[in-house]
């Protein structure tokens, strides 16, 4: 399989030190010279060399007067020197060479072919007599190995460094620096927004003259031909003032894996899932002939969603280098890692990305149920095979195919059951009374018992004659004259109840004691809510000032949570906006909301938003969550500072959320410079 991983890609500088004679290729001598070519010196610094009449070598004296070292290396891979013989005079770097290594000879007459930037010495007198060559112009001397080597370096701007490159830089005229995230050395990472479709991007930058550029751009392009939507896409990538950049996806409502691993391990069911997207993701780069070469919990992600995705296809490892001889089963083994740390949390080459190291038995790696307690046992052989151990007899797997093929042959791990659901009254309902649970006793093919009925006993014999009629009549004479005297007693009552409330309640009592509407209760006072909690709310950014959002609520006017500094005209252009939600604990009825803004003054623009009413759980801030939440106001600021919200109806909420949609300018100030900016210095909430 051919790997065109950029981290594999060798670039070569061309043939250094060699040069071309009869017999093909041969080391050039670098310091000794053959008595011909020194007597050859001799005689042309003496001027008693001849030359014919017909054919002058053209030779220059800068040439002649080389040292020997430079006589005979050659200095670029561009050229081919020729090595002098002891009949023929070394040729100069003017003249041509032939396919024999011998220097080509240019013509006296007119009528021969003469390259336009050669210049022809004198012609001999015209006596016919021989005339010493005039000295052409001496043609520049040629570069050394090493300035071959970084001709790229040369094309860098003086004095530019990636670390250097400032907030606000554009690249294609559409590409805004926004947020530097890391710098390391070789390469700067930042978030950028699109200007054109206006949309955050990640980019990474590395200066076009190091010894990774070229490798990077190759790289770059070709991971943008995998279409696979478990890999982070790259977008686009070019050279400019002296940068090479990459741009990538920006995905911001997404987790790396070491943070996934930071308290606990994987639960077996997202582990599954981990390991089988991954494989399944680079078995599709392995057909196209790519590979990562680095993948660690850095670089694999869980979006909220449930969905993982790779970073860096190629492009790391043309950032970070990685040697190998087989790419694939190094791949492979990443995945191993992986997924053994998802089952133990432990990383099986060290202490890493802020997991232990993972113990061993002597020189074994010990196996995850032997770390932790409850492992599944199918994805322990899976980790421990793609780890290139046996198990159980088991041979290791070599492709990321092998562990597709394996995972096909287990049956889906799927996550646990939904809990119990808990009664109005907060107890847990008794299910073992359920159709379900009555069903599921004894197992397949039982059948539920027969509820218990007591046998019917016979009836009393008939009263014979004329006995049993009277009897039945006199029953029913006695049932009617009860009825009867119940109802006169029942009218009675109602009538004495007249006589002594002249003026009834608006609760009226009927004859069969229906209650009639009850009085609305007196409307409740309102009162503060407590914030429980709060966070930022900014899925089109990577945060503006998440240590400031509990200053909000905190009682104190004088501090506050505040926006970064953003320099677009309009704060639309860039996102549809930002915020923080506030938890108020539980549903509550929502009336009012006072805020007090950072910065008084026109320009800014924010809603109130409400979250349903049966949402217990804090809503989502990838792009788009906004919208779960339902505009109940909205204030387009003036000249103070302090507004409050008084919504039409109470909104039954729990988490609200204050949402910015646009900004005024302001100046500077120790936080950040001028452009559009404001925050939330206090916020109340009335119920």
């Amino acid at each position: 399989m051919t790997d065109r991983t950029a981290g594999s890609v060798q670039m070569a500088d061309g043939p250094s030190g060699s040069v071309e004679g009869p017999g093909g290729s041969e080391e050039a001598p670098e310091t000794q010279q053959t008595p011909e070519v020194r007597d050859g010196q001799q005689a042309r610094d003496t001027g008693d060399s001849q030359e014919t009449a017909d054919e002058l070598t053209m030779e220059t004296p800068e040439k002649a007067a080389a040292s020997p070292a430079s006589a005979g290396e050659a200095e670029s891979s561009d050229e081919v020197v020729a090595v002098s013989t002891p009949s023929t005079p070394p040729a100069d770097s003017a003249s041509s060479s032939n396919n024999t290594g011998q220097p080509t000879q240019l013509s006296a007459p007119s009528g021969d072919f003469i390259a336009e930037d050669d210049e022809i010495p004198e012609a001999a007198g015209e006596d016919g007599t021989d005339a010493e060559a005039a000295p052409a112009p001496a043609p520049p001397s040629p570069a050394p190995a090493s300035a071959a080597r970084n001709a790229a370096t040369e094309r860098l701007p003086a004095g530019r460094n990636v670390a250097d490159v400032p907030r606000g830089t554009r690249f294609a005229d559409r590409y805004r620096l926004e947020d530097k995230l890391s710098s390391g050395g070789k390469s700067v990472t930042w978030r950028a927004v699109d200007e054109k479709l206006r949309r955050a991007v990640g980019i990474h930058i590395v200066a076009a003259g190091s010894e990774h550029a070229r490798s990077v751009t190759a790289a770059a392009r070709a991971a943008a031909l995998v279409g696979d939507p478990r890999f982070v896409h790259v977008l686009d990538t070019a050279e400019e003032d002296g940068l090479v950049y990459v741009v990538k996806e920006w995905l911001p409502d997404a987790d790396n894996l070491a943070s996934l691993l930071a308290v606990n391990p994987l639960p077996p069911h997202e582990s599954y899932e981990m390991v089988r997207s991954v494989a399944e993701a680079m078995s599709v780069a392995h057909r196209a002939g790519l590979s990562h070469l680095r993948l660690d919990p850095e670089n694999v992600l869980r979006m909220h969603t449930g969905q993982y995705k790779i970073v860096g296809l190629s492009v790391e490892a043309a950032l970070y280098g990685h040697d190998t001889t087989d790419a694939a089963r190094d791949d492979t083994r990443a995945i191993g890692s992986l997924l053994y740390a998802c089952l133990a949390r432990r990383w099986p080459d060290g202490k890493a990305f802020g997991l232990p190291e993972a113990p061993r038995n002597g020189t074994r790696l010990c196996t995850p149920g032997q770390v932790k307690a409850h492992v599944h046992g199918p994805l322990e052989a899976i980790a421990m095979r793609a780890l290139g151990h046996e198990y159980k007899n088991q041979p290791p797997f070599d492709t990321a195919e092998d562990i597709v093929t394996a995972l096909l042959a287990i049956p889906p791990v799927l996550p646990p059951e939904p809990t119990v659901p808990v009664s109005a009254a907060g107890a847990d309902f008794d299910d073992e009374y359920t159709p379900a649970a009555m069903l599921d006793k004894g197992g397949p093919g039982h059948r539920p018992p027969t509820a218990f009925r007591p046998a019917a006993s016979p009836p009393p014999p008939a009263l014979g004659g004329g006995v049993g009629q009277a009897v039945k009549v006199l029953v029913s004479v006695i049932v009617l004259v009860a009825v009867i005297l119940a109802t006169w007693q029942i009218a009675a009552h109602v009538n004495s109840d007249k006589d002594d409330k002249p003026d009834p309640a608006p609760t009226v009592s009927t004859d069969n004691d229906t209650p009639g509407p009850a009085p609305a209760p007196p409307a409740a006072e309102p009162k503060p809510l407590t914030v429980r909690g709060a966070y930022e709310f900014d899925p089109y950014g990577a945060g503006q000032d998440v240590d400031g959002v509990k200053n909000s609520y905190d009682g104190n006017p004088s501090t506050g949570w505040r926006t970064k500094s953003y320099q677009d005209p309009q704060l639309q252009r860039l996102k549809p906006g930002l915020g923080v939600v506030y938890d108020l604990g539980e549903t509550v009825d929502l009336k009012s909301v006072d805020v007090l803004l950072r910065f008084a003054g026109p320009g800014t623009t924010f809603e109130v938003r409400a979250a349903p009413e049966n949402a217990t759980a804090r809503p989502n801030s990838a792009p788009g969550g906004e919208n779960a939440f339902r505009t109940v106001g909205t204030v387009h600021s003036e000249s103070g500072a302090e507004y409050t919200v008084d919504l039409k109806e109470p909104v039954k909420t729990r988490y609200v959320l204050i949402w910015f949609t646009a900004l005024p300018q302001q100046p500077s100030d120790e936080f950040s410079q001028p452009g559009l900016k404001n925050g939330i210095n206090e916020i109340g909430f009335t119920g």
